[in-house]
């Protein structure tokens, strides 16, 4: 989830739930559907919720920020509780409840004592289906969001990542500002978050993952009692297109007065179900997913040249346009340097230079590290609902380190060879970047 603007009360609580998990989909008798792992050893229950077709790509022209606006506004007061008393009341009982966007989708989250479960639940629909949107929590938000964006303005990392949404994207909601422009901002209001929540925040579009201690039947009844209240149709006023990332022959840069250019580059992927994706997944670890000391790119622009501390790359599964990206950062006067080493690294691994060895070590740690990454109910449900959205099965987790195992060297020197074009790299520098002996500003 991309960072944003939220009120929310935070409770840190790490518990090791066993890898070997049954994964149980629960239908209420409304029909409601749940997927849930019980995990009784503590008494916490996760719960994750995503709104498809909801996140900020979805914002009207001229209402840019209305869904980052609507999850700021999530735990500003409902029923007949104002923010104040919302927000004391959540935190008396130490439950954590928060909302936030990314382009295609509006999340929530919420994580209670499971003697608190009937309670935190009943908090979470009512900010679902009630919430206040009074006047002067609007203007507070506003306020702050205004403030977020003018110091957006001056973040170097802020803008690299807006600049390469815009040449990645150009003329897609894809690019546009997750927060909204100050105009568009200025003109959301009341009936505006009352839209959003009637027509983005449905029964229909709503995917649920819940991981803790409660059972089938408890987690039945609270759907029913608490979340058949949402509005049954989800009725978008937007509609957003596929698309995919945009080529380009030369650098994009923005001049910025700092002592290191920062660097963001990418290149169209592949979509998640596409079922030569596993090769792909282990392909970006061998590339730049595997740390800048083991990965092709950290070995050939910080081991070998000292061009940057660090590189990384990752694939982006996003619904309507998959990429493949990365970032690194270097001395103003490196960047010619870097860049050219980044793309003939790039090109000689798109000729399929690839050992049995760097094949097997990027297997052995994408099996291994999978399950330290599922330390804790939320990281789990967050896996459940990411399942869910992106239609792996529920059987996902049983399955995914034999799919990996399953890579051959032959379909990892494949997708190098379809997916690593250098010559089409879309590059975007933050900085005082010198290319060619000068520096290029836009």
């Amino acid at each position: 989830m991309k960072k944003l603007l939220i009120a929310a009360v935070f409770v840190c609580v790490n518990v090791a739930p066993a890898f070997a998990v049954e994964v149980k989909e629960v239908v209420s008798e409304q029909g409601i559907k749940a997927w849930l792992v019980e995990e009784h050893a503590l008494p916490l229950i996760a719960v994750k919720i995503a709104f498809e077709g909801s996140g900020f790509a979805y914002d009207k022209a001229g209402k840019e920020g209305r869904a980052n606006m609507m999850a700021a506004m999530l735990t500003e007061g409902a029923g007949d509780m104002d923010s104040r008393a919302f927000s004391e009341a959540i935190e008396s009982r130490a439950i954590a409840l928060e909302a936030g966007v990314d382009e295609d989708y509006f999340r929530v989250s919420m994580e209670t004592l499971s003697e608190h479960a009937e309670t935190a639940f009943s908090y979470l629909a009512l900010a679902l289906t009630n919430p206040r949107f009074d006047a002067d929590a609007i203007d507070r938000t506003r306020r702050q969001i205004l403030t977020l964006q003018a110091q957006q303005e001056q973040d170097p990392s802020y803008q690299l990542m807006m600049h390469w949404n815009k040449a990645a994207f150009p003329k897609h909601p894809y690019s546009n500002p997750m927060v909204g422009t100050k105009a568009s901002i200025a003109g959301l209001g009341k009936e505006d978050l009352k839209f959003f929540q009637s027509h983005f925040i449905t029964r229909e579009n709503m995917v649920i993952a819940v991981v803790g201690d409660i059972t089938p039947d408890a987690l039945k009844r609270l759907l029913d009692d608490q979340f058949a209240n949402l509005p049954a149709s989800y009725k978008p006023d937007t509609k957003v297109d596929d698309t995919q990332v945009a080529a380009a022959s030369a650098p994009e840069i923005v001049n910025f007065d700092i002592p290191q250019t920062m660097v963001m580059f990418g290149l169209p992927a592949l979509k998640r179900s596409d079922p030569d994706y596993y090769n792909a997944h282990v392909m970006n670890h061998m590339l730049g997913g595997g740390g800048t000391l083991s990965s092709k790119l950290g070995k050939a622009m910080r081991e070998a040249r000292g061009l940057t501390y660090g590189i990384g790359s990752f694939l982006d599964p996003a619904p309507h346009a998959p990429s493949w990206r990365g970032r690194f950062s270097t001395r103003n006067e490196q960047a010619g340097t870097a860049l050219s080493v980044l793309k003939d690294t790039l090109k000689t691994f798109s000729e399929g230079n690839i050992s049995d060895e760097e094949l097997d070590d990027a297997k052995k740690f994408i099996t291994g590290s999978f399950v330290l990454n599922l330390d804790s109910n939320a990281d789990v449900a967050n896996f459940l609902l990411s399942m869910q959205l992106l239609d792996l099965g529920m059987d996902y987790l049983d399955k995914r380190n034999a799919l990996m195992e399953a890579v051959t060297k032959k379909g990892v020197a494949d997708m190098a060879k379809r997916l690593i074009e250098a010559d089409k790299l879309l590059v975007v520098m933050v900085g005082k970047p010198v290319l060619d002996g000068e520096s290029k500003p836009q």
